[in-house]
């Protein structure tokens, strides 16, 4: 496990960057722009994301499974890819248009022109993160998303401090994209070595069936994932969407932990089906390693939240600490990745329909939650929403793998880490670290809640602690000896 585990921590450096960025960006932004603004900025991202999960279908992750399948021939994958990706994207854009029609301009208002150069912009040629992962280059993965998240920050506060203009932001936003796609096209251009590779038979058949249900779950959970936000918007207004938006940003932890890991796992499971069918049994244990990761960051999400949204976003943001602290359900929730257990298979379906499940269960729960308890009640929503979705998997997955669900999951293994979790709690359950310390006691706060939870995980023997600390060990002394013979 010592390369996946490698792979796995320079991803993670890679997309914790990322989105450390991501999450730094809203910080300095709504120092530079009102309540309302900053919530109209967040709309017409709500509406970009919306738009780019449909144009891209998830054809790209699709290279994750492909080139893996398929060493010999990686760019003749990747050609495909970009056409298919190409042909969703305008397919999409045609569809907005006839629908901004057909609504007489209130599905987008102004946004419609912005929102297809900038989806147009950003979704073609976006394949480098998942090309370099499926061909294990995770150091290439953290150079780019780190430079092209860099780009974005510096582009989007430089905007905000210079004008306030919520119209120029979005503007400058789609520049950066459309620089991106140039050079993208370029490079690609220069490494393109198709030609002396041998043909897949049957690719684009077999990738359409793969992306075709993939692509449709994608969109249906990041309709799940907007849903919420759309309703919040439209009922509640910009000012409220952007309480909301920053009560979620606690998203990028997920991304960061989860995401990483589960893109590292696909391709080794895939690989390790076709050796010796022990697919299921990495993917337990990736599910273990999950919970080590985002157990603790559920705990310290709960306890924290009011005193972190105040100090980094300000006073105006505090009724966002609750939304966050409801979140952290959904964290916990996120540490059961199906996806990869089924990709391995190559059975997308359940996830469309899983998503389907958690659609309709999130809109019945919008329409009770939202005028009873306003803006928690569309984040209690959400939390049903993925727990149902999550519910259906579980046994969708067991039935595929033929196991029982008490056999699916490494029960035994869950249930020690939620309780090393909860007692490692009382370490950092008191007033006394902010009280003392300031801001700078969540952190000390935090490292003595990892410690004190790494202490209990050892207790419990949950056996992915040893593998953890032995590879944290290991690259420690590897790190430690690349800089002893510097030295000599």
């Amino acid at each position: 496990m010592a390369g996946l585990g490698n792979r796995a921590a320079v991803l993670s450096v890679s997309r914790l960057a990322s989105y450390g960025l991501m999450i730094i960006g809203p910080i300095l932004v709504v120092r530079l722009l009102s309540v309302d603004d900053f919530g109209r900025y967040r709309e017409f991202l709500l509406y970009a994301t919306l738009l780019q999960a449909l144009a891209s279908f998830h054809i790209r992750d699709s290279l994750l499974y492909f080139i893996s399948a398929h060493p010999q021939s990686p760019w003749r994958i990747v050609r495909q890819n970009a056409i298919l990706t190409a042909l969703a994207c305008v397919l999409t854009l045609l569809v907005l248009l006839a629908a901004e029609w057909l609504s007489g301009g209130a599905l987008v208002g102004g946004y419609l022109v912005p929102l297809i150069a900038y989806t147009f912009f950003s979704v073609n040629l976006d394949f480098w993160e998942y090309l370099w992962i499926a061909r294990r280059r995770p150091a290439a993965v953290f150079v780019y998303s780190a430079a092209r998240l860099s780009a974005r920050l510096v582009v989007v506060i430089v905007a905000a401090w210079l004008t306030h203009d919520v119209t120029t932001i979005i503007w400058s936003l789609i520049v950066l994209e459309g620089v991106r796609l140039a050079v993208s096209a370029g490079v690609m251009v220069a490494l393109d070595d198709s030609r002396r590779e041998p043909p897949v038979i049957g690719a684009w058949r077999d990738q359409l069936r793969f992306c075709i249900p993939s692509g449709a779950a994608s969109l249906l959970s990041t309709a799940n994932r907007s849903l919420s936000s759309l309703v919040v918007t439209r009922v509640l207004g910009a000012g409220a969407l952007a309480q909301f938006s920053v009560g979620r940003l606690s998203e990028y932890v997920v991304l960061v932990a989860r995401n990483s890991l589960s893109a590292v796992v696909l391709p080794e499971m895939v690989r390790r089906d076709r050796a010796s069918g022990d697919a299921l049994a990495l993917w337990r244990q990736s599910t273990v390693v999950n919970m080590i990761f985002m157990f603790p960051v559920a705990v310290l999400g709960v306890w924290f939240a009011e005193p972190v949204i105040v100090t980094l976003f300000g006073e105006s943001y505090r009724a966002a600490a609750l939304i966050t602290q409801l979140h952290m359900l959904v964290v916990v929730r996120e540490c059961f990745d199906f996806a990869p257990a089924l990709r391995a298979l190559n059975r997308t379906r359940p996830l469309f329909t899983s998503n389907l499940v958690a659609l309709v269960t999130g809109s019945a729960a919008l329409v009770v939650l939202i005028p009873v308890a306003g803006l928690p009640g569309a984040m209690i929503a959400y939390v049903i929403a993925c727990f149902a979705d999550a519910t259906y998997l579980c046994w969708r997955t067991s039935r595929l793998y033929g196991v029982a669900v008490r056999d699916l999951l490494p029960w035994r293994a869950v249930v020690k880490t939620g309780l090393a979790a909860l007692l490692a709690a009382p370490v950092i359950v008191t007033h006394l670290w902010t009280d003392t310390f300031g801001f700078g006691g969540i952190v000390l706060a935090s490292l003595a809640y990892a410690i004190a939870f790494v202490a209990a995980l050892l207790i419990l023997r949950v056996g992915e602690t040893d593998l953890l600390l032995k590879w944290v060990l290991k690259v420690v002394r590897r790190n430690g000896a690349g800089e002893s013979r510097c030295a000599g």
